[in-house]
């Protein structure tokens, strides 16, 4: 976030060339530069207050306000007092996992929250349930610039009727800002003055000039590099990470990011292929701070994508008409050995980092199949011989195809048992030609018995029962056969 209005009301942080323990808060409107306030680190009310610090008018000196904490409460709850007259005001921490200071004043709620690692902070109107309304815009200081305070007039000139005393609301604004960077202080070295002081004019002395004196010189312009980041838009959860990317500001966007509830993943994405290892890092320091502060893990996953190939000019274009073919029927010319060409390295390609609050099915990694398998193996045949008559395993029907020699039995022997045919017998090949057999005859009717008739129908006479035709002559191998082995067969076909 950058200061949106330079026309607003923006006072400059300087630290005192004569005294550490003030930091002046100068006017810049053009070239004409005023101081309108003055920080001092004092000597605190009691033994117990490690920090105390005054806000005083720099024209006339009056003290307006006066901060401090104790080694105990410093963490939630600050003092803050207005002079002339003296009022207290509450002033507490009320964030629990995020940077949020409250202080009431005039019956309104004003809230402070800034970025995990950022150096911006907001401070707005409370209005629930309606929208919050930013009030004041504030950045601390660094090596390359100094602070800053902005005051929006224009959104507190919305509400005369809730916010009416509007010097005592600014000097409040000033006094928790300035707590916030002495408390920053602490923690982190402060920068070097001659650092702070390229805004500043330069007949302003350590020695001889006095603080007033500091509207009189030259200004001189700052030196913020304007970089494409500014110019480039990302999507509300894309995060695009270059070579001279500042990784604090994108670990601490990412964070934001992450914080809110409506946002599932955000995707760390880079501008370039050399920039790769800083958006790891970038990666690595999201989920080292949710770490630290007891969040849940992240899902991690890396895509690398490939640059679109650039398109063809106009020259590069084939021609829409071809030319007609030519055959060449000359001998190849032998051609001489090339040497072998070097392995070229492999292309470096864009990658983008998705770290989610859930998993994401469809950026996981396939497995490829390996190029050594082993061909499958021929399915085994579970199917179970199926037994025959006698208990033994019966053999396939592919066996049916040679014809079985039939023997008849002798008049010694018992006669076998027919052999089970399956119900869908495989048609052998026509066997040769042989010589005919003797077709055995049907029994004779008289032989089968009817039932007997009912008892109440009278019983008809019986017809006398019909002479069995006589057998035909056996020839060749039948001759003497004995008769027993006839009434066998007919018993069996019987059955």
């Amino acid at each position: 976030m950058s200061l949106r209005d330079q026309s607003c009301y923006t006072l400059i942080l300087q630290p005192s060339a004569t005294d550490q323990a003030v930091v002046e808060l100068v006017e810049v409107e053009g070239v004409k530069r005023e101081t309108r306030y003055a920080r001092v680190k004092e000597k605190g009310l009691d033994d117990a207050e490690i920090y105390t610090a005054g806000i005083y008018d720099y024209l006339t000196g009056a003290k307006l306000a006066s901060t401090g904490y104790r080694a105990e409460k410093g963490a939630k709850q600050r003092r803050l007092q207005l002079h002339g007259p003296d009022e207290e005001v509450s002033f507490e921490h009320t964030g629990k996992l995020s940077f949020e200071w409250t202080f009431t004043f005039g019956g309104n709620k004003f809230r402070w929250n800034k970025e995990i690692y950022g150096k911006d902070y907001i401070c707005s109107l409370d209005r629930k349930p309606d929208p919050k309304v930013e009030i004041c815009l504030a950045r601390s200081p660094d090596k390359n610039e100094p602070g800053r305070v902005q005051i929006l007039h224009y959104n507190i000139e919305r509400f005369p009727n809730e916010i009416t005393d509007l010097r005592g609301l600014e000097t409040l604004l000033v006094t928790t800002f300035m707590s916030f960077v002495d408390a920053l202080d602490e923690r982190t070295p402060r920068p070097p003055p001659s650092a702070l002081n390229k805004t500043v004019s330069p007949s302003a002395s350590a020695s001889s000039v006095p603080l007033s004196a500091l509207g009189q010189g030259k200004a001189v312009a700052s030196t913020t590099v304007v970089t494409e980041d500014d110019f480039e838009v990302e999507d509300s959860n894309e995060i695009r990470v270059g070579r001279s990317s500042d990784v604090d500001d994108r670990i601490a966007r990412a964070v934001g990011l992450l914080l809110d509830p409506a946002i599932l993943f955000v995707i760390i994405r880079t501008k370039e292929p050399s920039a790769a290892q800083r958006a790891l890092e970038v990666a690595l320091g999201v989920t080292r701070f949710r770490h630290r502060e007891g969040l849940s893990d992240l899902h991690q996953y890396v895509v690398e994508q490939a640059e679109p190939e650039p398109t063809a000019g106009p020259s590069s274009v084939a021609p829409l008409v071809k030319g007609p073919k030519v055959i060449k029927l000359d001998d190849p010319q032998p051609q001489a050995p090339q040497p072998k060409r070097p392995l070229q390295p492999a292309t470096a390609l864009n990658i983008a980092i998705y770290l989610s609050t859930i998993q994401l099915p469809d950026l996981v990694p396939k497995s490829k199949p390996s190029a050594t398998g082993s061909a499958p193996r021929p399915a085994k045949d579970t199917t179970k011989p199926t037994a025959g008559p006698s208990g033994s395993a019966a053999k396939p029907a592919a066996s049916l195809s040679k014809p079985a020699k039939q023997s008849m039995p002798s008049s010694t022997s018992a006669a076998p048992l027919p052999a089970r045919i399956p119900s869908n017998p495989v048609r052998p090949s026509a066997p040769p030609a042989q010589p005919a057999k003797p077709i055995l005859a049907r029994p004779a009717a008289a032989s089968i018995r009817p039932p007997p008739p009912p008892a109440n129908r009278p019983i008809s006479p019986q017809p006398p029962p019909r002479p069995a035709p006589p057998a035909p002559a056996v020839t060749g191998d039948g001759k003497g056969k004995d008769e027993s082995v006839m009434k066998k067969l007919i018993a069996m076909s019987r059955r």
